[in-house]
């Protein structure tokens, strides 16, 4: 008796594999044709058998509910959005306008009510200092910014000691300040 060598043996192995996976691909194709077509006509059977007709008919209308409210809150959530969106460029505009008109010194850009609402408060502020710095009680700030200025060009102003006390004796007194003037400067001032 002659010992299989070894090339005969590693051929007759790969011939095995190869021939057996052949039939069992072409086996499995069959079986998945036949399954397959049996599918189709046994399914519903199957199902009745189990008794998950009523519940797989309760889940696809609860779906099917589901998905027609996600559509219409989805159709609803767009339509407020737009909506929305259009009010929020209309107060855009109209601020911006008055803006212009009105020379404020604010933002022009808003990315919600909330910041209109804000470039609105900060606006008034202005108007309102305004206002309040043209009135008789704000006759006294606009003294006061520019009484800083006349104070310090006298101060500045290479002006004798006495003559810078003397004038910014009267500067502060303007600005209703009281100053404590040496009494020295005061005697040679007068």
């Amino acid at each position: 008796m002659r010992p299989i060598r070894k090339q005969e043996l590693e051929y007759l192995d790969r011939l095995i594999n190869s021939k057996f996976q052949e039939k069992q691909s072409a086996i499995r194709s069959q079986c998945e044709l036949e399954v397959g077509k049996q599918l189709d006509k046994d399914f519903n059977r199957f199902v009745n058998t189990l008794k998950l007709d009523k519940l797989i008919k309760d889940a696809e209308q609860a779906e099917k509910e589901y998905q027609d409210f996600k559509l219409s809150k989805d159709t609803k959530e767009n339509l407020l959005n737009l909506n929305a969106s259009k009010k929020k460029q209309a107060l855009s505009e109209k601020v911006n306008q008055w803006s212009d008109i009105r020379d404020w010194q604010i933002s022009k850009r808003y990315d919600n009510v909330d910041d209109v609402m804000g470039v609105l408060k900060t606006a008034c502020r202005q108007e309102l200092e305004d206002r309040y710095k043209n009135s008789e009680k704000g006759k006294m700030f606009k003294y006061l910014e520019n009484g800083i200025e006349d104070a310090k060009n006298i101060l500045y102003s290479g002006l004798s000691i006495e003559d810078v006390w003397k004038n910014l004796d009267d500067v502060f007194n303007k600005a209703q300040i009281e100053v404590r003037v040496p009494k020295s400067m005061v005697q040679i001032s007068k």
